[in-house]
């Protein structure tokens, strides 16, 4: 009885352990299905800015476009392996020179005026991207795929890639048909220049890109896609030395009207002198502009009347006796 006991309690422990490990066994278990569905029920988001293209990726499908997926999206459901590449839908900018540019502050684009004066220019563009399936698909297989443009840093590459040498086009085409003082200081010619060049770029964009993929600012998807917003800043002289030579001539010509209207004024008043001395005699004039500015002085003596003249005397010490 007593082997029989101790046989027993030998064997219970072992019954126990037993029990523990299944216990940990199922556990690993659990954790190993648990990745493993994660993995086979893949899930995607998109930001309230942001459009998503979903692509198949598994080990048994092509690569292939399959659906958009909306903005503002939450966990949506997706196959093992697939792939979703999301882009901007808000306004954009590509901004050249000064503060908040895309590229470098200082940096201009340069063009030559009729005239043969270089000239640095500073341009904004404002725009949004077409949402429309097939297009936003032709533009992530076609320009997104190799600029990496679903991120910050490719979309701002994919901008210097294909807006800045349209924008450089389109500013050499037109700005040869205007002088430089045309641009530089007259609004009429400058907003001339402006709309030539936005149409110029407007035209050589997609040409560029190969699709209408940018829309303007205002579009949301549901409207007319719309033109791009193109506005440049005075476009000004690298040489300093122009402008300096263009506000000196500025100034003469001031100095030189300024002389002109006295010249004027001048003429006026002499024929005005010419008028009353022909009707007054020149004494007459003489005595009219004594009398007008106060070198002499005269007073109307009523007819039979006594009037008192003061006479003006001068202190002295000594009073004389008036003479006879």
């Amino acid at each position: 009885m007593a082997k029989l006991g101790n046989a027993a309690a030998a064997i219970k422990p072992k019954g126990g352990g037993s029990t523990k490990a299944k216990v940990i066994g199922f556990l690993i278990l659990a954790v190993i299905v648990i990745i493993a569905l994660f993995n086979i029920f893949n899930f995607a988001s998109t930001d309230a800015n942001r459009i998503g293209l979903h692509y198949g990726g598994g080990v048994i499908e092509d690569k292939k476009f399959k659906s958009i997926i909306s903005p503002g999206s939450t966990n949506k459901l997706i196959g093992p392996g697939d792939t979703v590449y999301d882009y901007p839908i808000d306004q954009r900018s590509y901004i050249i020179g000064g503060d908040g540019a895309d590229t470098d502050a200082a940096d201009e684009v340069t063009v030559v005026s009729k005239d043969n004066v270089r000239l640095g220019v500073r341009v904004q563009v404002y725009f949004t991207l077409n949402r429309d399936k097939d297009v936003i698909k032709s533009f992530h297989e076609r320009i997104g795929l190799k600029t990496d443009a679903y991120t910050e840093r490719g979309w701002n590459d994919m901008l210097q890639s294909y807006f800045r040498p349209q924008i450089d086009r389109a500013l050499a085409a037109v700005a040869t048909n205007y002088n430089w003082a045309e641009l530089y200081n007259n609004e009429s010619k400058k907003s001339q220049f402006q709309t030539a060049a936005s149409t110029e770029f407007t035209r050589l964009l997609p040409a560029a890109v190969g699709g209408d993929y940018f829309c303007g600012p205002s579009y949301n998807g549901s409207n007319a896609c719309g033109e791009l917003s193109f506005t440049i800043q005075k476009p000004t002289p690298l040489d300093k030395g122009i402008i300096d030579g263009l506000e000196a001539k500025q100034r003469a010509e001031l100095a030189k009207a300024t002389q002109e209207q006295k010249n004027q004024q001048v003429n006026v008043e002499l024929q005005s002198v010419k008028q009353q001395v022909a009707m007054l005699g020149a004494q007459g004039y003489l005595l009219k502009t004594a009398i007008e500015s106060g070198k002499i002085q005269f007073m109307v003596i009523p007819q039979n009347g006594n009037v008192s003249i003061p006479v003006p005397t001068t202190p002295s010490t000594t009073t004389a006796p008036p003479s006879r």
